[in-house]
């Protein structure tokens, strides 16, 4: 019994803990939305009493329709102009952050892990950027750009260098690889153009004389001696001349021997004769 009433007691008592850190943490955000709706009415100059109209004015929005529909309003009602942020329950703050959204994409509310998100640019790059230490430590990804002291425009200008350098370094990569391919292609060409000189053929060199197949000469050049063609001219008709005496040698002694009796027997024959009468 005694264990079953200490665990009420406890119970209660961490209930009743938690209730009172709630209502302490909202009274601490309401205390900071007070404090940065008076500092909006000093820097912009405008209450829950403005119309819409007026406030877009002060705020300097271009895209009104994109601006009211941030703020839960329907965009092309024109009837919502004229009426005051108190009637349409808006707070001078959420004007303020529905200004900001329809400008950057996220607001001084926006923890630093959705504005990497809305901005494609990783989170450990903009808390370098911002000083803070230990970059990869993730317990800055749910710190607010307010609780940080940051406004949006700050991050627009981290994000607008961080464009520029990482254009910078693709140019400078794309330019290194453009060169690289080039000087391997260069060098190829200048490897293959060297090996067409490999394994050439010799070029025929041009006879000093030519002569005719009757042995006369045809051309000769004009350094070339006349005794020399001379000489030549008779080399070339004696080796002819022994080519000739060789074939006819070679008809005599090579000849195929026959017999004329026995190779036709159209001529008349004595022994032929002589056998034919006694047959």
């Amino acid at each position: 019994m005694r264990k079953i009433m200490f665990l009420t007691l406890f119970t209660f008592c961490v209930l009743s803990g938690w209730a009172q850190i709630t209502s302490v943490e909202q009274t601490i955000s309401d205390s900071l939305a007070l404090a940065r709706e008076k500092e909006i009415i000093s820097e912009y100059g405008f209450r829950d009493t403005a119309t819409l109209s007026e406030v877009a004015n002060k705020l300097q929005i271009e895209d009104i329709d994109r601006w009211k529909s941030y703020l839960g309003l329907e965009p092309h009602n024109e009837k919502l102009d004229k009426m005051s942020l108190r009637k349409l329950g808006i707070t001078p703050y959420k004007a303020l952050l529905a200004q900001q959204y329809s400008i950057y994409g996220f607001t001084e509310l926006s923890t630093l892990e959705e504005v990497a998100a809305a901005l494609k640019m990783p989170v450990k790059k903009i808390k370098q950027e911002i000083g803070l230490d230990k970059p990869n430590s993730p317990k800055w990804d749910s710190y607010s750009l307010q609780s940080l002291n940051l406004t949006p425009e700050d991050i627009k200008k981290i994000h607008r260098e961080f464009e520029e350098k990482s254009l910078n370094f693709g140019l400078n990569v794309t330019l290194v690889g453009m060169l690289t391919v080039f000087t391997a292609l260069l060098i190829t060409s200048i490897i293959i153009g060297q090996l067409n000189h490999l394994n050439r053929p010799a070029k025929e060199k041009k006879a000093d004389m030519k002569i005719t197949p009757g042995g006369k000469v045809r051309s000769a050049s004009a350094t070339l001696n006349h005794n020399v063609i001379a000489a030549l001219v008779t080399t070339i008709f004696l080796y002819e001349q022994s080519l000739e005496e060789k074939r006819k040698i070679a008809l005599t002694f090579k000849r195929t021997p026959t017999n004329q009796w026995r190779a036709s027997a159209m001529l008349n024959m004595p022994n032929r004769e002589m056998y034919l009468k006694r047959r």
